[in-house]
């Protein structure tokens, strides 16, 4: 039976794409021909280069040196924007030049191609809106607030976040190291645009597009890796087989190898792997070439055709730097990215970094998730005060054009132009004067927000037969979440996101062993009382010593110290960079009281997990939509700022003959809503035999164990990590 592929939504520089990796049918157009002829000596590969090499179109090869599988393929190229047609006249958002303003007064305006700078309070005076483009820049979930007696509540998280995006210091506020870089844009870092000058312009300086065959690299769906000691043993089994192969093909007298003639449909089979592999290896070998042009790898440090540690740390570099999410695996994402010329994955990176600045300045969040067009009669509308009928924005799209017109930046080479007219000094201050689109008429500073949670199909049933064999569990419907705004007596939906709810994990008891347990999510009303910036996870007692010591390199030599990476607060903390708790609000004769059982929608360190696995119980996001989400509801919703909450943690343990002491002072950066916010969790589809969940900790198939498993806590210490009431 066929797989239903899961299809992820993510919304990138006002882009919606989908977490299906794409086919090479669909990447394969009209752009130039692909003609490949296999030899056992070496697979004859005749290219075009695309047009934004710079090159001159080659001949179409000859259709007898056609590769089974191949027809046109065109390399992806990063989107153009169209610089917008004006009506005759003034621009009616130009504003006078003035040269002379000091640094807080300064925005900058492109117009009639031409770069000022204008008067910012003149610009918001007239509706335009200030968007930040300084290296100061964080979302505003991490302001700094004014506390309940005035005092000023500063969140000390901002400046590790900026240090972080700007390449100034990693995420322990430490220097980074002479060309070392941060590429943290999955983990809701996206780099300043500091960042994004050096690119642009040590990529137009290098001239990487000329270093590589982008065609190569699109013409196979993926690249099969290996580890080292079974990459061996693939590489020469295929080996073998092409030599085996290509005596037969030189007795045929078969001009190519799919030429030669097959008795069975084995035979057929294996001469078809034989030449997919070979062209894997035509496009690891320009993958090898495009890693070491941009810097990411050192040839002397990496043996050339094989998928190393130097590889490996070098693609996932190249991914994270170009927001792909296959973590060193090479699928379609990661070769349309390395297909594509440098400075077009930079214009994409500039477009998803001037789409967070412009909807955090906007205060938006509406992103297109509920509808797929303006045109799909599907998309959700809201009733106007005019008595009609609207849809819901996408506000990112037009909000991200917009920013890109008032800059004057269309394509790659306006950007570099950009880069090349403001110093890196600019940037500690620069901003831009632009008119967004108007917010929606239900947009208020105390909006009526509520949010539901979808668990999708969830199966209870153990996922395990007794030999360990996984049982198939499918799902049809994943789970989601959903914004909602209460609107003329409707409810009106402004996002919908791909999120993650409890199952099977694999959990370490109190008696050292690890066993199976399923872990929930709760099921009905809750309310989202805190949201927390740079949220504290506390390692419960169980947490195995090992993973609270990491190697660091400290005045130039490598130390071992205790690692905060998992608790935070960080980008790789459990919770991610902002989190919302979930808790059951209960009412008595004493009033409403507020219960916590550890359940929090979050962004994620391992923004992997999105794409169909399973969390521990949590609901999380893709770091970004995190990042929107909660400065949006902080912006939109009475709030009170409480500011970083005392821990007082400490702990002293032994690793290798070594003792450590971690300490947590503080929990995360905490806001309150009043009134809390309305979250519903549906319970989804219950599939399989079970109905309920199973209680308690199930063996591992295979496993011995000494004694029966312990007992099982459901404390909210137990299912936060400690972050319960």
């Amino acid at each position: 039976m066929q797989k239903t592929p899961y299809i992820f939504s993510l919304t990138i520089a006002g882009i919606r794409t989908t977490g299906r990796t794409p086919h090479r049918r669909v990447r394969q157009r009209n752009w130039a021909k692909l003609r490949v002829s296999s030899a056992a000596s070496g697979v004859g590969l005749l290219l075009l280069c695309a047009l934004a090499c710079g090159r001159a179109p080659t001949p179409a090869p000859s259709e007898k040196s056609r590769v089974m599988g191949s027809a046109f393929t065109e390399v992806p190229k990063s989107p153009v924007v169209a610089k917008p047609k004006r009506s005759a006249g003034p621009d009616p958002d130009a504003l006078p030049e003035l040269p002379d303003l000091p640094p807080e007064r300064r925005a900058i305006q492109v117009v009639d191609d031409r770069e000022r700078v204008v008067d910012a309070d003149a610009a918001r005076a007239r509706g335009l809106t200030i968007v930040d483009l300084s290296d100061g820049w964080a979302p505003s979930v991490f302001d700094d607030r004014v506390g309940p007696q005035g005092a000023k509540l500063s969140n000390p998280y901002r400046a590790v976040y900026t240090g972080l995006a700007s390449d100034r210091s990693d995420g322990d506020g430490q220097p980074l190291s002479v060309g070392e870089r941060n590429y943290l844009e999955l983990y809701g870092i996206p780099p300043a645009l500091s960042v994004l000058r050096h690119r642009f312009l040590v990529d137009a300086q290098l001239g990487c597009g000329s270093a590589y065959d982008p065609s190569r690299l699109v013409a196979v769906d993926e690249i099969r890796t290996w580890g080292a000691s079974t990459e061996q043993k693939e590489l020469a089994r295929y080996a073998a087989r092409g030599t085996r192969l290509e005596a037969a093909r030189v007795a045929a007298g078969a001009p190519t190898l799919e030429a030669l003639p097959t008795a069975d449909a084995r035979a057929a089979k294996e001469i078809k792997e034989q030449i997919e592999f070979q062209n894997e290896r035509l496009a690891f070998a320009e993958a090898e070439k495009r890693l070491i042009c941009e810097g990411l790898m050192g040839a002397g440090r990496h043996k050339t055709g094989a998928y190393d540690t130097a590889m490996r740390a070098a693609m996932l570099d190249f991914q994270q730097k170009q927001a792909v999410m296959d973590q060193a695996d090479i699928r379609g994402g990661t070769l349309e990215a390395l297909a594509r010329m440098p400075l077009e994955n930079d214009f994409l990176a500039l477009r998803r970094v001037l789409t967070e600045r412009a909807m955090h300045a906007g205060g938006f969040v509406e992103d297109g998730s509920v509808g797929d067009s303006a045109s799909d009669p599907n998309t959700p509308t809201y009733l106007g005060a005019d008595g009609t009928r609207h849809r819901v924005p996408d506000l990112a799209t037009p909000s991200l054009d917009a920013t890109l017109a008032r800059l004057g930046l269309a394509t790659p080479e306006d950007a570099v132009a950009f880069f090349r007219r403001h110093p890196r000094a600019d940037f500690d201050t620069l901003r831009v004067a632009v008119r967004l689109p108007p917010a929606p008429e239900y947009y208020g500073a105390a909006m009526d927000l509520s949010a539901e949670i979808d668990r999708g199909d969830v199966w209870y049933d153990f996922p395990y037969d007794a030999a360990g064999v996984r049982l198939p569990q499918p799902r049809e419907r994943f789970p989601t979440f959903t914004l909602f705004v209460k609107w003329r007596g409707e409810r009106v939906p402004l996002v919908r996101w791909r999120t993650t709810v409890g199952g099977w994990r694999s959990e370490l008891a109190s008696d050292g062993q690890e066993y199976y347990r399923w872990k929930g999510s709760d099921v009905g009303p809750r309310v989202w009382r805190h949201i927390v910036a740079a949220p504290v996870w506390i390692p419960p007692p169980s947490s195995p010593l090992a993973s609270m010591v990491k190697e660091k390199k400290v005045n130039g030599t490598y130390a071992r110290v205790t690692n905060y990476d998992e608790t935070g607060p960080g980008y790789l903390s459990a919770y991610g960079l902002a989190a919302a708790i979930h808790e059951e609000m209960r009412r008595g004769p004493e009033g409403a009281t507020f219960f916590d059982n550890g359940i929090r929608t979050h962004g994620s360190f391992d923004y992997m997990s999105l794409r169909g696995r399973f969390s521990h119980g949590c609901h999380r996001l893709y770091n970004e939509q995190a990042m929107r989400l909660f400065s949006f509801v902080l912006r939109h919703r009475r709030v009170r700022a409480i500011g970083s909450i005392p821990l007082g943690f400490r702990r002293t343990f032994y690793s290798q003959g070594e003792v450590f002491e971690m300490r947590l002072p503080s929990r995360g950066f905490y806001y309150e809503l009043d009134p809390p916010l309305p979250v519903e969790v549906l319970e989804g589809r219950i599939k399989g035999a079970l109905t309920k969940p199973v209680s308690g900790y199930v063996p591992k198939p295979g496993v011995k164990y000494a004694s029966p498993p312990p007992g099982v806590s459901d404390s909210p210490d137990s299912r936060a990590g400690g972050d319960g009431p």
